[in-house]
């Protein structure tokens, strides 16, 4: 077994779409591998719309509330996502939602407590070095302590 647990940071975009894609293809070929998904959202802006949206209700939707709802709505959003790329693999696969703080830093924690081995990641090129590497991955290659690998879509 070439890797035990291979993470996916994914954010919905073509290029987390082809790392999605090339993480399966590397599961596949191993089914004792585990594939970690891990989406780093915003959940604070959906909360905040959540209450925006009941604000003409007679109860308005509690903080907390409003908070597992969008975690939740996420989760579910995230699993229909994935499950297109997913199918038909043999091996353990792990979905996460996580509220955004620092999202490099999260993927590196998430990688260091999980064990994981291998980060195969998208590219969006929004960063500095627009068209070559996004921040995030950017970070994610100094930072991490596992390899990295970088798919372009």
């Amino acid at each position: 077994m070439l890797y035990d647990n291979i993470l996916v940071p994914f954010d919905g975009s073509a290029s987390a779409d082809a790392a999605l894609e090339e993480a399966a293809r590397y599961a596949k070929e191993d089914p004792g591998c585990a594939l970690h998904v891990l989406q780093i959202s915003d959940i604070e802006h959906q909360v905040i719309e959540r209450l925006d949206s009941s604000y003409g209700a007679a109860v308005p939707v509690g903080m907390r509330e409003a908070f597992e709802d969008a975690q939740n709505e996420a989760q579910r959003k995230l699993e229909r996502d994935i499950r297109l790329a997913t199918r038909g693999l043999m091996n353990e696969i792990h979905v996460e939602v996580q509220s955004e703080t620092t999202i490099g830093v999260q993927i590196v924690a998430y990688a260091a407590a999980h064990n994981i081995d291998l980060i195969i990641m998208g590219s969006r090129g929004l960063g500095g070095l627009r068209g070559i590497l996004g921040s995030v991955s950017s970070f994610v290659l100094k930072e991490a302590k596992v390899p990295v690998l970088v798919v372009k879509d």
